[in-house]
């Protein structure tokens, strides 16, 4: 009977013990300080921001968050959007934007843009004022790279929704093998450097100009040396082929120019005929042209807002790179 009374005794206090315990606990975890009053913000910065504005790359040097983290971007001290980081490497993760609170700040942000970076429940930093939301889907990290979803998931998506590329601007530069003559009058290719720049009138519709320059030496006569030109203005379709790449087809109008300081120029020690003076001026002449030229371009994306170029026309046939904004 008395030990009865002692374990009961012990069960007790035991009991009580722990219920006191217990309640200190969630007094801790309920008190009324608002934990994300001192929440500690990362200081980060906007490294890449993709052609919509949907995507950002962000510096994770504080690595305070990680892939799956829903966090929220403070800028100027206001909160500016909620994103979703959907891949981690390297100091650096990929964040898509799914729900904008201030429509002018996320217009304002610039890849270089140094933000405060806010992990989990952003409730405290919210205004009492009318979110303007645009929200988004990401199923993983795949969406960061696809166009579909990086390009046509933007604010201005009924604007471009019949465009397979949906930028408006292209700018290249190629390398590539033009059309002149050698001395003997036989046609020969030449190396040329040309840049271009297209852009689109309406959909799949682009008008591109391009200038490129080359030197050919010892023509029209050996020890003179000749500038070719070629200015080009074409007409571009755009059609979507297989593999991330797009083609081209063109037409367009081309002015090639052609200039020699020395041709035709006799000084005092000169021996050449005024023949042959003539022939010089002539074959300079020679090199200018202007046509109606036509071809094909071929577009293979490499990363988002890179491709590789290839040029099959009867202007030019070069390869290169190109840009889109």
């Amino acid at each position: 009977m008395y030990r009865i009374s002692l374990i009961l005794t012990s069960f007790i206090f035991l009991s009580f013990s722990l219920g006191i315990n217990a309640q200190s606990v969630l007094d801790d975890l309920s008190g009324g300080d608002d934990t994300f009053n001192n929440a500690p913000l990362a200081n980060e910065k906007i490294q890449k921001i993709s052609i919509s504005k949907r995507i950002f790359i962000l510096s994770n040097n504080e690595r305070s968050y990680d892939k799956g983290d829903f966090i929220s971007l403070i800028f100027n001290d206001e909160l500016v959007c909620r994103a979703l980081a959907a891949k981690t490497k390297d100091n650096q993760s990929g964040v898509k934007i799914i729900k904008i609170y201030n429509l002018d700040l996320w217009n304002s942000l610039r890849a270089g843009s140094d933000v405060k970076v806010l992990r989990g429940d952003d409730s405290y930093y919210r205004k009492n004022k009318k979110d303007n939301v645009a929200e988004s889907k990401i199923d993983d990290e795949d969406d960061l790279f696809n166009e579909t979803t990086v390009l046509e998931d933007s604010l201005n998506i009924d604007d471009n929704k019949k465009r397979v590329i949906k930028t408006d601007n292209l700018v290249s530069l190629v390398l590539g093998k033009i059309e002149g003559l050698d001395t003997d009058g036989s046609p020969q290719r030449y190396n040329q450097l040309n840049a271009y720049w297209a852009y689109q009138v309406d959909d799949n519709i682009y008008v591109e100009a391009g200038y490129g320059q080359n030197l050919i030496n010892d023509y029209p006569t050996l020890g003179l040396d000749a500038k070719l030109t070629n200015m080009v203005i074409r007409g571009k379709y755009t059609i979507s082929g297989p593999m991330f790449s797009f083609i081209q087809p063109y037409v367009g109008f081309q002015v090639l120019g052609a200039e020699s300081p020395g041709a035709g120029q006799q000084d005092p020690v000169d021996t050449r005929s005024a023949a042959e003076l003539e022939l010089e001026l002539q074959k300079v002449e020679d090199l200018k042209k202007k046509s109606i030229v036509f071809g094909v371009t071929v577009l293979k994306r490499l990363v988002p807002g890179w491709f590789f170029r290839l040029d099959l026309g009867s202007d030019l046939i070069s390869g290169g790179f190109s840009l889109e904004f």
